[in-house]
């Protein structure tokens, strides 16, 4: 960790009160000329620092930039241990983490960046990424599960990344089947897991679990083919104080304990349940198995949700069935 983080923690932990530079420098161990030069790093990068002779550095306000330092700091304080990554800019989080997969990294890691040149959707679909409005986040994983639990882990960021936005913003969250975040009527956020299997033995190998999150409403607004179902945690564009770092890790935190539960428990299930906001409604069904709609809607009831987070349905002619994956969309 450079002197600039370690001064950076040091000022976050005494927020609002002033600490000397001679005490920062014998706690961290350096010169008081390095804190100084940190300092100042520190208030180009939009950190309001205080300086006050006789007294010290006072750290006013924080923008919201993405510190790595911070996130492995409040992810390490929760118990947490994983490999921790942050970057300004990426193609994709997936596809580097699917990558570093590839080529036998065996350890559990996250990479986090504020930018995205090539978001990756559901379907082939790109994802909206640009800078300034939100934070993309991947999971490199390598679960002992069947391929066919994969799938779970995708309702588990899902729940996680609730929980994470309540705790942090203090605004509800809603969860539509199977892996999208709503707040107020609006998508906030999107998710894909995508695996890779053995060709030898079509064992899993490692999964990537992929969250983009729209934190702010880009300026001039969504693109016109989003526009409409694109939201943002924060609807009034005014900058937060450490959001991306806090949402961040807390989403860490809230998935990696439930990643260590392990999927038998499905500790997260009511956490998921009570969230969902399509049980007891008619939806359209947009499903791998029932495809293409064409001039003919299949409505469905949905009854609820299974232990492996399957959706439980009832068609027009009263038969039931579970579906284990597909899209629905909701009649207004």
């Amino acid at each position: 960790m450079s002197v600039k983080e370690r001064v950076l923690l040091l000022l976050e932990e005494n927020k609002g009160e002033p600490i000397s530079g001679e005490d920062i420098a014998e706690r961290l161990g350096c010169t008081r000329a390095s804190v100084w030069k940190a300092v100042k790093v520190l208030q180009s990068e939009g950190y309001m620092v205080e300086a006050v002779n006789n007294k010290g550095y006072t750290l006013r306000t924080s923008p919201d930039v993405l510190s790595e330092a911070y996130i492995k700091d409040k992810v390490s304080s929760a118990g947490i241990d994983i490999e921790i990554e942050a970057r300004k800019t990426v193609d994709s989080t997936n596809n580097i983490l699917k990558q570093l997969g590839s080529d036998g990294y065996k350890k559990s890691k996250v990479l986090i960046a504020e930018e995205q040149t090539a978001g990756k959707g559901r379907r082939g679909r790109s994802f909206y990424s640009p800078k300034n409005t939100g934070i993309y986040i991947s999971f490199l994983l390598h679960p002992d599960v069947a391929i066919s639990e994969a799938s779970m882990y995708t309702t588990i960021a899902a729940t996680a990344l609730a929980k994470a936005i309540e705790k942090v913003s203090g605004f509800p969250v809603d969860i539509k089947w199977v892996n999208d975040i709503y707040m107020r009527g609006k998508k906030v956020s999107g998710i894909l897991t995508e695996a890779s299997t053995s060709i030898e033995d079509g064992t899993l190998e490692f999964i990537v679990v992929g969250i983009g999150i729209n934190l702010y409403e880009p300026r001039g607004g969504f693109p016109d083919d989003i526009k409409d179902i694109a939201g943002s945690v924060y609807t009034d564009n005014s900058e937060v104080e450490n959001l991306r770092n806090n949402i961040a890790s807390e989403l860490i935190v809230q998935f990696i304990n439930y990643y260590n539960a392990g999927l038998d428990g499905a500790e997260f299930l009511s956490d998921y349940e009570k969230r969902c906001f399509v049980i007891g409604k008619d939806v359209k069904l947009l499903t791998p198995d029932h495809d293409s709609i064409s001039d003919e809607e299949i409505v469905v009831k949905v009854l609820g949700i299974n232990e492996k987070c399957h959706l439980h349905v009832r068609f027009s002619d009263g038969h039931e069935e579970y579906l284990s994956g597909g899209e629905i969309s909701v009649r207004l």
